[in-house]
């Protein structure tokens, strides 16, 4: 019975615990009131935070995914940014740590297109974008190359963008014959001197991602 009681009052606690660190949780009002700057025009956010376990900092966090609008340096565009905001999560009190943001664009700049980013294939040469690493592992042709369905375009200014590239092809995977067809994703990012000229060089930034095929 002793046991019982016991049990009971640790429940009741428990959940008065979990009640007052959810009405202890940061509000939208704050965390807006947290990330604005001079440059914020709105902020909307997600799904209700959660609180979560980083591993990199070794600390609970509640986070809440957001989207914000951002004044850029030309009146007319503006740049949009999805992330999530952290905070520290201590018990039943949160203070702000930082925003992680995902990906950015901006609104008035288009995407380049898959024809626009084919031309830059042909301009820039499969090879310098492969690397020498890679294109002297290609066994015969490459079967393709080009942007896949979502290419993650991510816009780091209003003259720089990333985004994917898959090559499939066949591979060497070892000196003495051996070979294997797959498919290996390329991150590359373009940069350009203002937002009416041309793309003028580029920048492999990732190429570790193959997968047989």
């Amino acid at each position: 019975m002793k046991k019982l009681a016991s049990f009971g009052l640790f429940s009741i606690l428990l959940v008065i615990a979990s009640a007052i660190a959810g009405y202890a949780q940061p509000s939208e009002a704050q965390i807006k009131k947290d990330m604005s700057g001079p440059r914020t025009v709105s902020i909307t956010f997600g799904k209700p935070g959660s609180r979560t376990w980083d591993t990199s900092s070794q600390k609970w966090i509640w986070t809440r995914d957001y989207t914000t609008k951002l004044k850029s340096d030309d009146p007319k565009i503006f740049q949009i940014v999805t992330g999530y905001a952290a905070y520290n999560a201590n018990g039943g009190s949160y203070t702000f740590w930082r925003t992680f943001p995902n990906s950015s664009r901006f609104e008035g700049i288009p995407n380049p297109t898959n024809q626009e980013i084919q031309a830059l294939i042909d301009r820039f040469t499969v090879k310098e974008i492969f690397g020498s690493i890679n294109y002297d592992n290609v066994v015969g042709k490459i079967e393709s190359f080009g942007p896949p369905a979502d290419p993650k375009f991510d816009w780091h200014t209003m003259n720089s963008v990333s985004f994917d590239l898959v090559g499939v092809y066949t591979q060497k995977t070892n000196g003495i014959g051996g070979t294997e067809r797959g498919q290996r994703t390329f991150r590359i990012r373009l940069y350009r001197d203002n937002v009416k000229s041309e793309w003028k060089k580029f920048l492999t930034t990732s190429s570790k991602d193959w997968k047989a095929l």
